[in-house]
């Protein structure tokens, strides 16, 4: 009996190696389901000034790539910027995706909110991002809204 407890309290320090090696295979196999190939087509050097909106959920064609409430969008005159928050960053370079790139942008009412939808394709894939009805003012501004 005594041997057993002794091998589970010499297991304990391996635990956090274990989560964080598991949390790190995780981020680099989502990266690689469609964040990744917007990233290498569209690099991002600075983080360009303005206003970032957090999105509640954003996806990459797949339900298996997709985040909720980690990925950050900036609108600017060349497009749209993408990063996420700190402890997702691993294998998640930013990038600004053109505005030709974007295929529709739609104001949808679920329940009591409304949010905008944003469609992007190229041939790097797809994302759809969910934003807060509050970016209305930016995409006006950036003649996205009908």
């Amino acid at each position: 009996m005594a041997s057993s407890q002794s091998q589970t309290n010499e297991l304990w320090p391996l635990l956090p190696v274990f989560f964080i090696g598991l949390w790190v295979f995780v981020s680099f196999t989502i990266s690689r389901m469609g964040w990744n190939s917007f990233a290498e087509r569209y690099p991002a050097l600075t983080r360009p000034r303005g206003m970032a909106y957090r999105s509640p959920s954003t996806w990459f064609g797949s339900i298996f790539a997709r985040y909720g409430n980690v990925v950050h969008v900036i609108f600017t005159d060349a497009g749209v910027y993408f990063y996420t928050s700190f402890l997702f960053r691993a294998f998640h370079p930013p990038f600004l995706v053109p505005w030709e790139s974007v295929k529709r942008v739609e104001k949808k009412r679920v329940l009591f909110w409304s949010r905008y939808r944003i469609d992007i394709q190229d041939s790097s894939g797809e994302i759809h991002v969910i934003l807060p009805v509050s970016v209305e003012n930016v995409l006006l501004l950036h003649e996205m809204v009908a």
